[in-house]
Parts: structure tokens; C-alpha cells; sequence
């Protein structure tokens, strides 16, 4: 059986997601598949704008760099707002996945009219309008909004994040007639099925899709097309 090593990179200052997201994600990958969870030795704890993507970027492309010449097959980014994505694909001949992209792309096989909950309503309602319409879906997502929970309380108290994501979702099912709702961030890791339940349409859960789509992928010996020599 051929073995294959997968980078999750948290692409933030803090080790408080990695455990956490290794626990995930090991429920959802083969067992060919050698997973490992890393965080920035530099950059901001959170992103939560568009500075802390941008500030967070150069090292991200350094770790992806990195995790190249140390033989990985791929490596997901894990922040919907996928810091560093295209620089890291420029400089890295292996497979190289941003979390918002991949739901994203995959929400559009699902139903129609999407809508995408994140934190921070303020910078969610601009900042998800302006990937829709990079990646040529801006009439499809209909909604975007966030919770008013930091990303470092996420994971304070889940009965209050989950009332509050519920909230917005059904607003959005409600008034904007959506049909599969994108959670937009990862620290929302392992909520997705549980949500999808009491709501009746599918919920996707960024990280585990996009890990799941890095396997297909690898297994299929597919990756981006580099133009950098």
C-alpha cells in the first residue's frame, strides 16, 4: 500500500487549534494517509481581517516551501480566507489547497443558493462577496455574515457559537431561500454535521472537505499547474 503525507497548516501564531483539528481530521482520512498538523512560527494568533491574511501569507508560502522538501504530497491551508494560497502554488510543485476555495467550489455541486457563516460580521459580509466573485460564483452565494465570537472564544462555550450559527442560518434559509450553508472558519471544525441535522440542508465543514478533497487528489496524482520554473 503506498503511504502518502498530508500538512494541515494553521496558518496563524497558536498551537491551541492543533490537537483539535489532528482529532478531526484523523476521523475522516484514510489510514494510508500520514497526516500532520503544524502552526506559524510567525504571524498574527487569528485572522481576522484582511492585514492578519496578508500579514500571515509569507510565512505561510515558507512553510509550504518547507513541507515540500521535507516530502509531503500536499498541504491544506486552514483559514477560509486561504492566506498565501496563490504564492504557495507558484512556488511549490506539489498540491496545495486553501480551505475557502475547495467548500467553496465543492458547496456549488450541493444546491444552488449558498450562503457562508463565518465570524466577524462585519468583515464576513465584504471579504466572502469578494471570493465569490474571484472564483465566479457571486450569484450563487447569497448570504454571507458572521457571528459576533472571536476566533480565540470559539471554543469557550459551544451552546452559545452553535445558538448563534443557527441564528444566521436559518435567516439565510429563510430569506434568502439558501440551499447549503459553508461554515468560514476552521475553528467551527466539528460542527457541521450536527447543524446539518437540525437544519435539514447540508452544512459543510471547510477543513474535513478539504482534506478529503487533498487525498482524492493526491491519490489521482493531481495537483495545480505551476508556471514558475
Amino acid at each position: 500500500m503506498n503511504r502518502f503525507k498530508l500538512l494541515v497548516l494553521n496558518p496563524v501564531n497558536t498551537d491551541v487549534w492543533n490537537e483539535l483539528t489532528l482529532t478531526y481530521v484523523k476521523r475522516v482520512i484514510s489510514p494510508e494517509v500520514d497526516i500532520s498538523v503544524r502552526f506559524l512560527s510567525r504571524g498574527p494568533p487569528a485572522i481576522e481581517s484582511e492585514y492578519d491574511r496578508d500579514l500571515a501569507a509569507p510565512y505561510v508560502v515558507e512553510e509550504v516551501i518547507k513541507a515540500a522538501e521535507e516530502g509531503f504530497h500536499a498541504v491544506v491551508i486552514n483559514c477560509f480566507d486561504d492566506p498565501g494560497l496563490r504564492a504557495s502554488r507558484e512556488v511549490s510543485k506539489i498540491l496545495v489547497l486553501g480551505i475557502g476555495e475547495t467548500s467553496l467550489t465543492v458547496a456549488t455541486l450541493l444546491g444552488y443558493r449558498i450562503a457562508v457563516i463565518s465570524t466577524g460580521s462585519r468583515y464576513s459580509k465584504t471579504a466572502y462577496y469578494r471570493k465569490a466573485i474571484e472564483l465566479g460564483i457571486e450569484k450563487r452565494v447569497v448570504y454571507a455574515s458572521g457571528i459576533d465570537v472571536r476566533v480565540l472564544d470559539l471554543r469557550k462555550d459551544l451552546n452559545v457559537v452553535k445558538k448563534a450559527l443557527l441564528d444566521e442560518a436559518r435567516k439565510a434559509i429563510n430569506d434568502f431561500n439558501v440551499e447549503v450553508i459553508v461554515l468560514g472558519c476552521s475553528g467551527l471544525i466539528g460542527l457541521s454535521e450536527e447543524l446539518s441535522e437540525v437544519l435539514g440542508i447540508p452544512v459543510i465543514d471547510p477543513t474535513l472537505v478539504t482534506v478529503k478533497v487533498a487525498e482524492s487528489m493526491i491519490k489521482l496524482g493531481l495537483r495545480h499547474y505551476t508556471y514558475r520554473t
